[in-house]
């Protein structure tokens, strides 16, 4: 009987270089995508696409590989969200022809019946291991799941993986040049790898990356809100003209400057959390498990603040907030203002 093989993760890089051992050089290679198929008709459509490539054996070719490639709607994936649309990346949960659909595929499958040169491979972000399908599939299919780490150990594994990279490359980082590279490009191992080209591109070739480099030329990976990085890092460190200049880049609806806001007084509530416990002398426990270099810097943002300036800077945006849902027509022009009102220079007693 052919080979069966099942690749779960959600690191697309990862899972690829695993199918790329199966694929081969491609000989014979027939590939049913379903990353766009957000909606039932188009999922039962691939699915009996690769049905038919399935019982169809090689004619010309001296192998054959069936390649299912982003399965997203395989048992036990995540459910979209109401808001998160149908279009490229969405995976709203399976209708129940689906389901059926991919439960018989599964039943024909494990009966077996492929001849030896040919291959069916099927690679998803998810799949629930106890599911009926994957333990149907699992009596004929070698099944490999890439588990994702969490936490430090997701930050520790994702370093891991950069660090004996950019040693192949030439690039040599410390220990906080390591963990902010991390945080700032995020997990994703194609990010990863595609970042550590364009700081190859930068430097000129090898050499040492200091967080400098860093700051300066690494962009967010794969799943990284660049928000985050973009609005909060500025006026964490009362940086009015760059907290301006990178609320621009996000666009001038009123939407945007609802999140905005709301991202921004979400942080001056963290600050007021975390500038307490500093000064009650317990800022090591309320920032213990935080990465290193992700301390340092919140410590060095406090530094820049009082704790009475903190409250008043998050009443003063949970305020805007209100009044531009309830449909101020200049909500970036109000917010501009509010930015450089709180990140003055620090009152009497701050930094």
């Amino acid at each position: 009987m052919g080979k069966v093989c099942v690749i779960i993760g959600d690191d697309d890089y990862l899972v690829s270089e695993a199918a790329k051992k199966i694929v081969g050089d491609g000989t014979g290679l027939e590939l049913i995508d379903s990353n766009l198929s957000s909606n039932e008709d188009l999922r039962l459509k691939d699915i009996r696409l690769v049905e038919e490539s399935y019982k169809t054996p090689p004619f010309f070719d001296p192998v054959k590989v069936t390649w299912w490639k982003n399965v997203k709607f395989l048992p036990g994936s995540r459910a979209a969200s109401a808001d998160e649309g149908e279009g490229e990346g969405a995976s709203k949960a399976a209708s129940e022809a689906v389901k059926a659909a991919l439960q018989r595929f599964a039943d024909l499958v494990a009966k077996g019946g492929m001849p030896e040169n040919q291959s069916l491979l099927i690679t998803g972000p998810s799949l629930l291991q106890t599911s009926v399908f994957a333990k149907t599939l699992a009596k004929v299919a070698e099944m490999v799941y890439f588990a994702k780490p969490k936490g430090t150990a997701a930050q520790r594994e994702a370093a891991d993986r950069a660090m004996a990279r950019a040693g192949e490359m030439g690039l040599k980082f410390s220990a906080r040049a390591i963990e902010r590279f991390i945080a700032k490009v995020g997990q994703d191992t194609r990010s990863i790898y595609s970042e550590l080209e364009k700081m190859l591109a930068f430097k000129n070739g090898p050499g040492a990356v200091s967080e400098d480099d860093i700051d300066a030329i690494s962009s967010p990976g794969a799943g990284v809100e660049p928000v985050a990085w973009q609005v909060t890092d500025a006026i964490s460190m009362r940086d009015a003209k760059k907290c301006i200049a990178a609320v621009h880049s996000f666009g001038e609806e009123q939407k945007t400057a609802i999140l905005l806001v709301t991202v921004i007084e979400k942080l001056f509530r963290q600050m007021v959390e975390m500038k307490d416990a500093q000064m009650r002398g317990k800022l090591d426990q309320a920032t213990k498990g935080m990465p290193g270099w992700s301390v340092r810097k919140l410590e060095a943002s406090l530094s820049r603040w009082r704790l009475n300036e903190l409250r008043a800077a998050r009443m003063r945006f949970m305020t805007l907030r209100e009044r531009i849902v309830s449909g101020g027509a200049d909500a970036i022009d109000l917010m501009m203002i509010e930015i450089a009102r709180t990140c003055g220079a620090p009152g009497r007693g701050g930094r």
